[in-house]
């Protein structure tokens, strides 16, 4: 079990959670964990506005330490959050990373190109959204100037020897 700090998802809904079942086993069997709460992770595809709540549609990775989502090419399939409220879609919006606990309310299937794939519905409990990483190169190397040397221009030793 990990320690507290390394966790996004409070304790005491942690303790309710389902221990790690295998994500293709949930979609499959959606019915035999109806109403368990489950901690899964992924990335946004579309966020959805309605009169009742919101829908996020995830693309579904395993979590890493920390419940931090894995990279997509390890994607096991797709699931969907409801919340009872308002989502900004300028917030969470397409790949952004998500890590959710919430109660599971069945499966549906969806078109996804020519193949209908089975995907798992959630209602949430806490929704943790991943902070954005700057990914653009630095436009400065992270060494000081090739031609000083402690601050004195084009000089290799100190003025004085001793």
């Amino acid at each position: 079990m990990l320690p507290l700090s390394c966790t996004v998802i409070s304790q005491p809904v942690r303790s309710e959670a389902e221990p790690a079942a295998p994500f293709k086993t949930l979609v499959a069997e959606a019915d035999r964990f109806k109403g368990r709460t489950v901690i899964l992770g992924g990335y946004i595809l579309e966020t959805t506005n309605q009169e009742s709540g919101t829908i996020l549609k995830v693309l579904q990775v395993p979590l890493r330490l920390g419940e931090e989502p894995a990279l997509k090419d390890s994607s096991e399939g797709r699931f969907q959050v409801y919340h009872a409220g308002f989502l900004d879609p300028e917030v969470y919006r397409k790949d952004r990373a998500i890590t959710v606990a919430g109660e599971v309310i069945g499966s549906g299937t969806e078109q996804v190109g020519a193949d209908r794939i089975q995907y798992l519905t959630i209602k949430h409990r806490e929704i943790y959204l991943w902070p954005e990483y700057d990914t653009r190169p630095h436009p400065y190397p992270p060494w000081p100037y090739p031609y000083y040397w402690h601050g004195r221009p084009y000089h290799r030793y100190p003025y004085w020897y001793w």
